[in-house]
């Protein structure tokens, strides 16, 4: 019999997949999915879909000891304020181990990211397919001591849209915390090193083909400490449930921000949201 938090925890997996499949949902998004291949250059009035969306129903890792197969799935919105550019955006990503039935199936983590952010269009400033956007974000794992994660940065995130091929770069500046009074503390600074594992900065490509497959690249690191992380998405769309299959691969620090410093591989396979 399964316990409430396994139901709980179905409950919000649930709900993800009605969100984006449900048609009321599907008109919230409607702009990401009809117009550019990825949401987060998109231009909506109202809500719509920002970084990328995913489930991946399996994947695989070597590092978690007998809890290697999870499931990990993103979630992703930002929000238009006064028909500006000023945009409110969420990102929530979260690891559960859906399989793991013996210890009722929890979420080994999660990570929530509010930010907002002012988006200079194509051909306001520049030429008209560059394109810019400035933030504020926070990122945390909502954990007590001594697995609590948090960091905030500053960013601008210039990028290039051209036909099927969008190049993302962006470039961070951590907000400075100040230090633990003692180990173990609630306050002061969670992970003062996170820099040099997750550097200043990230790169992303995607590369449309033939209208139904997607490439994407990332390449994000500190060459200072010769650290980072790679990872490359392949999605095949599928028309008839506006989404795409997904084949993920990473590598490298920063999966999760409870895995900041820890190198981790991983694998999977699932669908993605973004058009």
């Amino acid at each position: 019999m399964k316990t409430k938090k396994t139901v709980y925890n179905y409950f919000v997996v649930l709900s993800f997949l009605c969100l984006t499949f449900g048609s009321d949902g599907l008109a919230a998004v409607s702009d990401s999915l009809a117009k550019p291949f990825h949401s987060r250059v998109s231009t909506s009035p109202g809500l719509s879909l920002h970084k990328d969306m995913y489930i991946l129903f399996g994947s695989y890792s070597n590092e978690y000891y007998n809890r290697q197969t999870e499931t990990v799935f993103q979630i992703s919105a930002k929000q238009n304020l006064f028909n500006s550019g000023v945009y409110l955006g969420y990102t929530q990503k979260s690891f559960w181990q859906a399989y793991d039935y013996k210890n009722s199936s929890p979420f080994r983590e999660t990570n929530f990211n509010p930010e907002i952010f002012y988006r200079v269009l194509p051909g306001t400033y520049f030429h008209e397919s560059l394109g810019a956007d400035l933030g504020f974000e926070h990122e945390s794992n909502g954990q007590n001591a001594p697995e609590s994660r948090s960091w905030n940065r500053l960013y601008l995130a210039p990028y290039y849209q051209e036909g099927n091929t969008i190049i993302y770069s962006k470039c961070w500046y951590r907000l400075p915390e100040s230090d633990k009074p003692f180990q173990g503390a609630s306050e002061g600074d969670d992970n003062p090193d996170i820099t040099d594992y997750m550097g200043y900065g990230e790169l992303h490509l995607y590369q449309k083909l033939f209208d139904i497959h997607t490439i994407h690249a990332m390449a994000r690191g500190n060459i200072t400490h010769h650290r980072g992380a790679l990872a490359l998405n392949y999605c095949l769309k599928i028309p008839s449930i506006k989404a795409s299959f997904i084949l993920s691969f990473f590598t490298g620090y920063g999966e999760s921000l409870i895995d900041y410093n820890r190198s981790i591989t991983r694998v999977g396979a699932g669908f993605y949201f973004n058009g």
